[in-house]
């Protein structure tokens, strides 16, 4: 996490994680808490983490994201 923001690993957005949290668009997982724009992006994070946990691995690493996947 990076200054309360964190990257919605679906679609690429950047999320403040507390604003999501109390939204309940976030999930809680061993390695760290992600954040979503919508219940679409978490939905979709839900059937397939490992698919989009790199970008935020990625994104916490260097600051960039991949560009939306649409």
């Amino acid at each position: 996490m990076r200054d309360g923001k964190m990257l919605d690993p679906v679609c690429g957005m950047i999320v403040d994680v507390a604003e999501q949290r109390e939204r309940g668009l976030t999930i809680e997982r061993s390695d760290r808490e992600y954040a979503f724009c919508g219940g679409g992006c978490l939905e979709t994070f839900a059937k397939d983490p490992k698919r989009y946990i790199p970008a935020v691995e990625r994104w916490l690493a260097t600051g960039a994201s991949d560009p939306p996947r649409m």
